[in-house]
């Protein structure tokens, strides 16, 4: 069932960058339509385009609605310090972290095989770390070399705490405004 369609060129009027973490400038968020979808990108001062591809809408259905609402709810809704640069997702249940990703990869929204290397971090686990990588890997259906372990002192469950790390302040940003609009 689709609840709404949110096009990305009406989600982006008028809205701004969140403000830079040194230098708090802010800058217009804009568009250019292709076929396949829309680039959202901004220039900076030194006229340098940040740009990321998004579809032209978004069917926001249950499921993606519950994706959404689960980023806002397990991952930093913070914008102090760096924090609005990166999208994160941290949970123990590989079946939560699991609906996120391919609930993302399957709107085009953010593709499962842009991950880069390492940037999963797994924590509070007292398996070896070769055993919690193998577990986490076939339960995403994602390559090794995407994790990286923690030691720390908070040993909580043989498998620990999957903690998703998505540098992307567009993806960020996009996502924030989808939720907002849909909490209207």
């Amino acid at each position: 069932m689709n609840l709404t369609k949110i096009k990305i060129n009406e989600l982006i009027k008028g809205r701004l960058t969140y403000p830079n973490w040194t230098t708090n400038s802010t800058y217009p968020l804009k568009t250019e339509n292709h076929n396949e979808g829309t680039i959202v990108y901004y220039l900076t001062k030194s006229n340098r385009k940040i740009s990321r591809f998004f579809p032209k809408e978004i069917n926001l259905t249950h499921r993606l609605s519950y994706v959404f609402g689960l980023l806002k709810g397990e991952g930093p809704t913070s914008l102090g310090k760096s924090n609005y640069r990166r999208l994160t997702m941290t949970n123990a249940d590989y079946q939560i972290i699991k609906i996120v990703l391919e609930e993302l990869d399957k709107n085009n929204i953010f593709k499962k095989s842009s991950l880069i290397d390492k940037s999963i971090h797994l924590l509070h686990y007292t398996e070896s770390k070769n055993k919690v990588v193998d577990y986490w890997s076939k339960k995403l259906n994602l390559p090794k070399r995407k994790f990286k372990c923690f030691d720390d002192k908070s040993k909580t469950s043989p498998f620990g705490v999957c903690h998703v790390y998505i540098s992307d302040v567009l993806l960020r940003r996009i996502i924030d405004l989808i939720h907002d609009e849909f909490i209207k």
